[in-house]
């Protein structure tokens, strides 16, 4: 077998230059040429699991206005949306309607394993059999309530003469559980409408007065509800993580180890809430796409993530790229499905209360 100076001899007596060979195939193992002769012409299709105007669909679009000139072959990029369910509509058609050629990317979110660690019999996939090409930040969740039920504290909610909030939930996500969580975990005074399809929907409702408040992630809102925060006319209450928000826009807002009642309540709330979110608006192809093909694709994101356009785009729309790929994610999304026996148990019964 040939090693190491002994193969560039053999390189440079052949004529063939390591970059050159470099150019015919990739280190990751796929060969530019026959991937870009698929994708030229074709169309890919990235679904997103939430209604329009979101926090993900702002991602998708971001995404899908640099993304193309980095897929071999340069395919039109457009964004579509199936809300349902917390995404969990999306992750079916993906793993299982989409076409298994790379041209059909979704993007889903984390928090929706809990649904298959737990056996909802509305899940058709298997988060650890999804191809994960990115993440593009990290979230942490905030809960936010208008002025309207006259709660400044978290722990006015508390106890039963606790204030009364009303938020909305979004099943099979975070916005969901978090509540459901801090209600019976905690004991605070919340009341929940459920069936929402994405945070734009839930955000109408506190317009409308349906609900005075939600649990959304903090670069969502940014996204979405900035000038609100800034202003005052919606609070924030808890930040659910174990180290705060660095530019958390209202000082002093308490984090999981603050709220959380016992060592516990701190787990079931971190596994609940805050490590799922870890992988939470993450992109995925479904198992059977060409490995080449995913291969292409996960290293479009990882160039579209570090384009300049891209990042003042971002930076315009207040949209933090700070991005994971590939096998980071996999790997944690391995590691939350092995979790213990014991600790699934607890956390499945705090969780079992959710359509109360």
């Amino acid at each position: 077998m040939l090693r190491g100076s002994c193969w560039a001899l053999v390189l440079v007596l052949l004529g063939v230059s390591a970059t050159s060979r470099a150019a015919q195939t990739d280190p990751q193992g796929f060969d530019e040429k026959t991937v870009a002769n698929f994708y030229r012409g074709k169309v890919v299709r990235i679904i997103v699991g939430f209604s329009a105007g979101g926090g993900y669909d702002q991602y998708s679009r971001l995404i899908g206005r640099h993304l193309s000139k980095y897929i071999p072959g340069n395919p039109a990029v457009v964004v579509d949306n199936m809300a349902g369910a917390g995404s969990i509509i999306a992750a079916n058609h993906t793993f299982n309607a989409a076409p298994k050629d790379g041209t059909v990317i979704g993007n889903i979110s984390g928090p929706i394993i809990l649904e298959q660690l737990f056996g909802n019999p509305a899940i058709q996939f298997n988060m650890g059999k999804f191809r994960y090409l990115a993440v593009p930040v990290s979230e942490t969740y905030v809960m936010v309530v208008t002025r309207k039920p006259a709660v400044a504290k978290f722990d006015e909610l508390l106890g039963p003469n606790g204030k009364p909030v009303t938020v909305g939930g979004i099943p099979g996500s975070t916005v969901e559980h978090a509540p459901v969580l801090v209600r019976d975990l905690l004991g605070a005074n919340l009341k929940m409408v459920l069936g929402y399809k994405g945070t734009a929907d839930v955000r109408m409702a506190i317009e409308s007065g349906e609900v005075e408040g939600l649990f959304n992630s903090y670069t969502s809102l940014k996204i979405t509800s900035y000038d609100r925060m800034k202003s005052g006319e919606w609070l924030l209450l808890a930040q659910l993580s174990e180290k705060p928000i660095k530019d958390l826009i209202i000082p002093n807002v308490p984090t999981i180890p603050q709220i959380a009642k016992s060592q516990e309540h701190r787990q079931l709330l971190k596994f609940g809430t805050s490590t799922p979110n870890e992988f939470g608006k993450v992109y995925v192809v479904p198992p059977g796409v060409p490995a080449d093909r995913a291969m292409a694709l996960q290293k479009a994101f990882q160039n579209v993530f570090a384009d300049q356009e891209l990042r003042a785009d971002a930076l315009k729309g207040k949209l933090e790229i700070d991005p994971m790929f590939g096998e980071e994610i996999h790997k944690l999304v391995v590691e939350f499905l092995g979790m213990s026996p014991d600790l699934k148990n607890k956390l499945q019964t705090a969780l079992k209360g959710g359509k109360k």
